[in-house]
């Protein structure tokens, strides 16, 4: 089958019941694929968070454990748990991963205009120590407004990318416009197997292809600042280490949130447990 052949039949097929090894199978004939590749390097940072308070240790601040990975996310399957974070420009401060990291996490935020509360939230500054290589879901017609420096460096990269290969470029647009689209939509309803193409298709890259995992923009947050990325377990156990938790308050009235308050910094010990301290403000 040609490839929007193949891409049709992915579109026609009914999600809600689970057609894993359909889609795996569907993904896989596509064959070659032209994608942009990313690389961490040592001393990249990477923040994660999670709505909780009184995170312990450092797996409390790591990819969800296997046993407790029912449910499809984005970019993981149950059969393959991933770690979630994000990343921003080098020239950009940091702590607009915290922004990007908040709006992924936080149902508060994301439950819009309507809602207003509180809820605690930590977040782990996770510092790169060997290259992670990822492979990029960007496209031309997805995000255009986003005021994002990196996702304009990386679509100027993939037209580049598809000039050089004038034969191969419809082919190959094809397949990166269709999971970009996938990768971009908002689960409306709420149902995990709206996130079954997606997340097979970085279980495919990551396990056929090996690569370190994905990176695409933001859904939450409309592409703005960074980039969010998923990591597998492996490369967080050799290539990535926790330098820091930061345990905080979200604070939302409306369609303002404040991120910050009564604070605690952590440190991470030897034995990978998390010590906090009240940080004065």
């Amino acid at each position: 089958m040609d490839k929007q052949t193949i891409i049709n039949r992915l579109e026609a097929l009914d999600l809600s019941q689970y057609p894993y090894f359909e889609i795996r199978e569907l993904i896989r004939e596509l064959g070659k694929v032209g994608f942009v590749i990313f690389t961490l390097h040592p001393g990249k940072t990477i923040t994660r968070a999670r709505c909780d308070g009184n995170l312990k240790t450092v797996s409390d601040l790591s990819y969800k454990p296997q046993q407790y990975n029912k449910q499809c996310q984005r970019a993981s399957t149950p059969m393959r748990t991933m770690f979630y974070g994000c990343i921003v420009p080098e020239e950009q401060n940091i702590i607009d991963t915290r922004f990007i990291s908040a709006c992924e996490s936080s149902s508060l935020i994301r439950e819009g205009m309507e809602t207003s509360g509180e809820q605690t939230i930590t977040f782990g500054k996770w510092e790169v120590i060997e290259d992670i290589h990822l492979l990029v879901v960007v496209h031309k017609d997805y995000f255009h407004d986003a005021d994002n420096s990196l996702l304009g460096e990386l679509k100027i990269a993939y037209e580049d990318f598809l000039m050089k290969y004038p034969d191969a470029a419809k082919d190959i647009d094809i397949s990166a416009k269709y999971f970009a689209k996938e990768f971009s939509k908002k689960n409306e309803d709420g149902f995990d197997y709206n996130y079954l193409i997606s997340a097979i298709f970085t279980e495919v890259v990551t396990t056929d292809h090996a690569f370190d995992g994905v990176m695409y923009p933001s859904v939450q947050t409309g592409g703005q600042l960074g980039f969010n990325v998923a990591i597998t377990p492996d490369a967080v156990d050799k290539k990535m280490k926790l330098v820091v938790a930061y345990e905080t308050q979200i604070k939302k009235i409306g369609e303002k949130v404040h991120i910050g308050g009564k604070s605690k910094k952590g440190t991470i010990l030897q034995d990978y447990t998390i010590l906090y301290e009240n940080i004065i403000e």
